[in-house]
């Protein structure tokens, strides 16, 4: 429905309102009284002359509103409101923007205002008020605070306020004010308030009175001249969003102004309705009130309405209807305005009418506007000033310094005539340049993330990992994946066996009491201990290192742990992880985990429960002590017992001088030296159990169904370091048996013959004997002799209790539908997933790749979105091993928590094993504890391995084919990926935005952005890789350390990359973190992917082949080129015009939205096309489908457009007589949707002349074929009949010929020889989802013109 508004006033605040409201498709028609020259000339608008109207005759405003059904009244300044035009209009019921004249007290009446404030606990300054001038004065000097502002208490036009040096100042403002009445009556009473010190800054609101909603915060320049000098005026400039201000501020003033006003209001029973402006100084104490307005501020509204997304009609309409709270307040995010007033000569104190106006700009644009103030047109209709502020230039921008500048820029243009016009050079200017003093440009270091520690920590442990290589082993450490030959082991049909584990919250005891390589081999030899129980050799390791703060030595020493249990295992550690991550980690606090891959033969691959027989034996080998188990519960509860660790142990070690800390710190006994070569015989041993569950627990894996046994410890002593666990915490003997290993740290069963566990292995003990199950209920595990045994030892010190201890490690369950595994994936008898090598393999190499999420998990955890970052996980990891040349196999994840919630935990793991399904990975396991001591309650980590397999000849990179003139392709990324996050957290302190907050750069949450997962790269290279001819040389995954330094990690040193940013886009994240964290291209380029997120070299000869393959899918693109490096000290990545597209984006960001129509007739795939790319932010298309009309019902593409929640429209030609009728309406529509942009997909109908004229240069159509060739229809069955070798796609602009409008984007596909007409068509279908975003991202950056009189680009 269209309404007609009434809008009173007529200066630069009434100028903007009109244009703001003119936007409105719900407004019809504009009438202003008594308007001005440059509001008659707003689309809508018209003037309201004396003769027709008095404004001043509120009865008459009110009769001729009902008489020509007025549905809103917007008073804008507060003199018609102070003398009740609001309370005339209500009776009338005639909804009114603006409070009645109660209401209005609270800016026309300021002892009435502060003495309100005070009733409702309002902060504001400390005053007093006066209607004698000499007890003013008297207060003035003797007050207990700097009484040093004076007002007067009525409306003074904005004049009616002196802020005093000192008290001789004041009083003469007294005298003035008071004594001389200067502003009449308004200032018959005098208030005298505290001179606060701070910053000024104005606070808007709408609210209906019951509720109330902030808008942006501005700064208004009240002084006359630069720098806040000369006298006050109505204001010089404003700007907005002020900075100054920080969110914790801004949520303070809503809560302790904004709402006790409304709620004050409320209680004195005022009805209020329209614009609260809070007037605000921000003091060392918080936000304080200066004053209340009741309307409006001018200027601050020219500078904040043109940041308002939503419709004002339907914000005013919610005001006046009491439903505020129930409309959406959407404000322009990443955009800063500015306005500059130009005054004509004498201002403040007279004003200079009649001069002549040059410069004025013919029209106002999306950045540039002016509003009229003063201005006046002769009958030569050359402007005029009339009054003493003119106008004001307002430019917005991205930059709020560029939008200070280019705003200044615009007032200096204009021209007055005869004393010329004053107008301020520094508005804005105090924001950022406090901004750039207080707050310089932010770097990755700066926020708690040291990628120099990360490299000295790579170079300090090199030297380890090669102390532990061995047969088979490729390369070193540094690389994106480690690398093993199989070929080189003597197995014939090998089976690869992987295990990841984690050592839980023994961590904390060791960095407490500093046995940091204690742990590092507690790590390995639990992963290693682990791939014995199917039987498998551990030949290679990974380890992830988390934490806050990265400390070199620590670090190397963990590392040194892990080496060491490598050399003794004769296993070799091929890579990791160091993960730094201050806003989930504490500084000190670490956590690691561990994977570790085994090979065994397929015809030795355990548990043999086949071979079972009644009488076999359970052979316990002797732990070392507790190993990792259970340290969060034994360490809390230990400190809850006040237990010194640091005593002497009263158990084993003591009397050597150790003390309680070292003997539970001992590491956890590895055993592969003593099994590995009977296993490998494989002759005896018929499964193994590894026990870190708890024995018990451990012992019932070994038995499968049908068979049971009795643990019998009369011959089993129990270690001395349980029964002082035991006694100290008063544990049950139970919770012993379940939660801890008991001495016994690997179980077997060997036959009832074996001499085995008496000769080779030293220590063993038989635990029991396997016997045949007698019943089905109870437990197959009983248990002897065990509660003896363990008071014998737990007696001294104090005996056994009742205590249980809770379970540390979790189970998830699999998902089946998402982590069907590969075919080579299968499970051994105990349900252990094992893989094996796929048979296309001649000399196949095993490629690992270790990986966290980083910091990015804060925002999930923040958000309560926690699935995708499962997804990140496999990407970091799989496409690293991808840079290898590998096949991704399989992938296994270890989780850790603060507080274990298990519909969080799902959550997480569901998104894992969706990410191993995109990356034809089988999920082979989790590893999952919920660790209080080392994480808070709702924090959680992740750590991802990812295995996969490539032929010895397609290992990557190929370093020594590279060469100068190879060619760089990239593929874009998805947005941030998953690496810098900790820098994105302290821009989003720094500019005081929240998650739930909308992105600058988009329609969604900045949570929902960030949160974009990382893209997998397995299905886009698969097919290449796996040719053996793809002229690809290497793959550059650009994670950590950005593109500066993962692209070096594929080149020799005599060469460097020259990348064209013109080429790829860079997505409009990365230019808002740019601005809003002041983070430097060099940085930028150092911490982020900035668009690409992986980087092929290719042979120049295959570039056109790679190309075919990726370009439409992918989007891929060449993107620069290998160039010798002529200076070895400069940096390998040279990014060429990178500021300018950075600055371009920038700018982009700075501008609205482009609005888009797609018209269809069908099923909308290239509707699909345009709506997924338009909402992926990273492909910088700065538009938004808003409007789908087909012209026929029941299409598939109107599914999809209520799919996408996109309103639609069907418009059927049938009903219509004529072409340029049925056009007409679609215009209709079209406008009212306030439609930039026409998109024809499929649109099946010729349009009019007089529409496509309407509509040139912003209509285009996508045409299935190469035009100029085959225009019209059945395009593909010609090209089929012509012989044609190649056909494709083309967007171009629509003229009034068919098909004969200006090119703006072709896309080619060959015709193969077997093409019939729907093949042929389904291969244009992928180019067209290509061509037409491309097009349309032209199209909103201006970089695909058309002049809107010759058909030509």
């Amino acid at each position: 429905m269209s309404h007609r508004v009434l809008v009173i006033g007529s200066g630069g605040r009434e100028h903007a309102i009109c244009w703001k409201l003119s936007q409105s498709p719900k407004v019809a028609q504009i009438y202003a009284l008594p308007g001005s020259h440059g509001i008659q000339l707003v689309e809508k608008c018209r003037n309201l002359d004396a003769k027709t109207l008095d404004p001043k005759d509120f009865e008459a405003i009110a009769k001729w509103s009902k008489e020509n059904q007025i549905a809103l009244v917007v008073v804008g300044p507060e003199d018609p409101l102070a003398l009740g035009l609001g309370d005339v209009l209500q009776s009338a019921g005639i909804p009114c923007f603006g409070p009645g004249k109660q209401g209005a007290q609270i800016e026309a009446d300021k002892k009435w205002a502060k003495d309100f404030m005070l009733r409702h606990g309002i902060p504001t300054a400390r005053y007093e008020s006066f209607t004698d001038t000499e007890k003013a004065k008297a207060f003035i000097r003797s007050a207990p605070y700097p009484a040093l502002v004076v007002k007067a208490a009525g409306l003074a036009a904005g004049k009616g306020v002196v802020v005093a040096a000192n008290a001789k100042e004041a009083c003469q403002a007294v005298d003035e004010i008071l004594g001389d009445l200067k502003y009449g009556q308004a200032g018959a009473t005098l208030v005298v308030e505290e001179l606060l010190e701070g910053e000024e800054v104005s606070v808007l609101a709408f609210t209906d009175g019951k509720s109330v909603r902030a808008m942006l915060p501005a700064q208004d320049h009240k002084r006359l001249g630069n720098g806040d000098t000369g006298p006050n005026t109505g204001g010089m400039g404003a700007y907005c969003p002020c900075p100054l201000i920080s969110q914790p501020a801004l949520e303070l003033v809503q809560k302790a102004v904004l709402e006790r006003a409304v709620q004050g209001l409320i209680k004195e029973r005022i009805n209020y309705q329209g614009v609260l402006y809070a007037g605000l100084m921000l003091t060392r104490d918080g936000p304080r009130v200066l004053e209340f307005n009741c309307r409006f501020g001018d200027p601050e509204t020219q500078v904040i309405l043109p940041l308002l997304e939503s419709d004002l009609f339907d914000v005013m309409e919610a005001c006046c209807s009491g439903k505020l709270d129930k409309i959406p307040l959407q404000w322009r995010n990443g955009v800063s305005a500015v306005g500059v007033i130009l005054a004509s000569a004498g201002y403040p104190e007279t004003s200079t009418k009649g001069c002549i106006i040059s410069g004025l700009p013919a029209a106002n644009t999306p950045t540039q506007l002016v509003f009229h103030s003063g201005l006046a047109v002769n009958a030569q209709k050359e402007a005029l000033t009339n009054g003493g502020r003119v106008l004001i230039a307002i430019a917005l921008d991205g930059s709020l310094k560029e939008a200070a500048a280019k705003a200044t820029k615009l007032a200096g243009s204009i021209s007055f005539s005869g004393s010329g016009a004053q107008y301020r050079t520094d508005i804005a200017q105090k924001a950022f340049k406090i901004a750039s003093a207080s707050t310089p440009g932010l770097s990755y270091k700066d926020s708690g993330v040291d990628i120099d520690a990360g490299d000295a920590l790579v170079q300090r442990i090199k030297p380890l990992s090669r102390g532990t290589q061995r047969p088979g082993v490729i390369g070193g450490l540094g690389g994106f994946g480690g690398l093993f030959r199989l070929k080189e082991l003597t197995y014939k049909e090998p089976v690869i066996a992987e295990a990841t584990q984690g050592v839980g919250a023994k961590i904390h005891l060791a960095l407490t009491h500093e046995f940091y390589e204690n742990v590092g081999y507690d790590l390995f030899a639990l992963a290693a201990n682990d791939v014995l129980e199917v039987g498998a050799e551990p030949v290679a390791f990974l380890d992830y290192i988390a934490c806050g703060k990265l400390q070199v030595p620590l670090a190397a020493q963990l590392v040194k742990g892990m080496a060491d249990g490598c050399r003794d295992a004769r296993c070799a550690l091929v890579g990791g992880e160091t993960a730094e991550m201050p806003s989930l980690y504490a500084p000190g606090q670490h956590d690691m985990a561990g994977y570790c891959v085994g090979i065994v033969e397929h015809s030795r691959i355990l548990p043999r429960f086949d071979l079972y027989q009644p009488g076999d034996l359970l052979i316990g080998l002797p732990s070392s002590g507790l190993h990792c188990a259970g340290f969060n519960e034994i360490l809390t509860q230990l400190a809850a017992s006040k237990v010194n660790l640091r005593e002497r142990s009263p158990v084993d070690g003591g009397d050597d001088g150790l003390t309680l800390a070292h003997v539970l710190a001992t590491p956890t006994q590895l055993y592969v030296q003593q099994l590995l070569p009977h296993l490998q015989k494989g002759d005896e041993i018929k499964s193994v159990a590894h026990v870190t569950h708890g024995l018990l627990n451990d012992i019932l894996r070994l038995l499968p169904d049908g068979f049971e046994t009795t643990l019998d410890f009369g011959a089993v002593p129990v270690p001395k370091i349980f029964g002082w666990l035991a006694g100290k915490l008063k544990l049950s003997a139970q919770t012993i048996l379940e939660r801890h290993n008991c001495g016994i740290g690997m179980v077997l069963i060997l036959p009832q013959s074996s001499q085995l566990w008496r000769t080779s292995l030293p220590g063993a003990k038989v635990l029991g004997v396997l016997q045949r199950r007698s019943k089905v209920s109870g437990s197959p595990v009983q248990v002897r002799n065990f509660v003896e045994q363990l008071e014998k030892v737990a007696s001294p010190f104090g005996g056994l209790g009742d205590r249980e201890l809770p379970e540390e490690l979790k189970k998830l369950p699999s998902n089946s539908d998402l982590s069907a595994p590969r075919e080579e994936c299968f499970e051994n008898a105990a349900g252990r997933r094992l893989t094996r090598i796929p048979t296309h393999y001649k000399d196949p190499i095993l490629i690992l790749g270790t990986d966290g999420v980083g910091t990015k998990l804060k925002i999930a955890q923040q958000t309560n979105r926690n699935t995708s970052v499962g997804i990140d996980l496999v990407a970091m990891c799989v496409n690293d091993i991808l840079c290898n040349g590998a096949e991704p196999i399989s992938f296994s994840s270890y989780y850790a928590c603060g507080h274990w919630q298990e519909q969080l935990a799902k959550g997480v793991h569901s998104g894992v094993q969706e990410g191993a399904r995109q990356a034809n990975s089988s999920f082979i396991d989790s590893h999952s504890a919920a660790l209080p001591l080392l994480y808070e309650p709702q924090v959680y980590d992740l750590a991802g391995f990812a295995l996969g397999i490539a032929e010895h000849t397609g290992i990557l990179p190929l370093l020594a084919e590279i060469q100068p003139g190879d060619v760089l392709i990239g593929l874009p990324s998805s947005g941030v990926h998953s690496n810098g996050f900790s820098l994105v957290h302290a821009v989003l302190k720094r500019v005081g935005l929240g998650l739930h907050d909308k992105a600058p750069f988009s329609d969604k949450t900045l949570g929902e952005e960030l949160l974009v997962p990382t893209k997998i790269y397995v299905k886009a290279l698969s097919t290449l890789l796996s040719r053996g001819k793809h002229g690809i040389k290497a793959l550059a995954h650009i994670t950590g350390g950005g593109l500066s330094e993962n692209i070096p990690r594929v080149l020799r040193k005599d060469l460097a990359v020259r990348l064209d940013a013109n080429k790829f886009q860079l997505p409009p994240v990365f230019a808002w973190l740019a601005a809003a964290g002041n983070i430097s291209s060099t940085e930028l380029q150092r911490t982020y992917n900035c668009g690409l997120g992986m980087v092929l070299v290719v042979a120049p000869t295959e570039v056109e082949d790679v190309l075919k393959e990726l370009r439409y899918p992918q989007r891929a693109a060449v993107v620069g080129e290998v160039v010798a490096r002529k200076d070895p000290k400069k940096s390998q990545v040279v990014v060429q015009n990178f500021e300018a597209s950075l600055a371009r984006t920038q700018k982009m960001l700075s501008q609205r939205r482009k609005r888009v129509a797609v018209l269809i007739s069908g099923t909308g795939s290239n509707l699909q096309a345009l709506i997924d790319a338009t909402r992926d932010s990273a492909q910088g298309i700065h538009a938004d489908v808003v409007l789908v009309i087909s012209n026929k019902p029941g299409v598939l593409g109107l599914q999809r457009a209520t799919q996408a929640g996109i309103p639609s429209l069907v418009i059927s030609h049938k009903d219509f007589a004529s072409r340029e009728v049925y056009d007409a309406e679609l215009t209709r529509n079209l406008k009212a949707a306030r439609v930039d942009l026409i998109c024809l997909a499929g649109f099946m109908r010729v349009l009019s002349a007089p529409f496509v004229r309407e509509w040139r240069g912003r209509l285009v159509n996508i045409h299935p074929s190469l035009l100029p060739k085959y225009p019209g229809l059945h395009v593909q069955k010609q090209a089929l009949e012509a012989g044609e070798k190649e056909s494709g796609c083309t967007v171009h602009f629509v003229d009034e010929g068919v098909d004969t409008g200006a090119i703006i984007v072709q896309a080619a596909v060959p015709i193969l020889p077997d093409d019939d007409e729907d093949s042929l068509t389904q291969r244009i279908h992928k180019a067209e989802h290509w061509a037409f975003p491309r097009a349309l991202a032209m199209l909103v950056n201006g970089t695909a013109l058309i002049s809107p009189e010759v058909s030509s680009q």
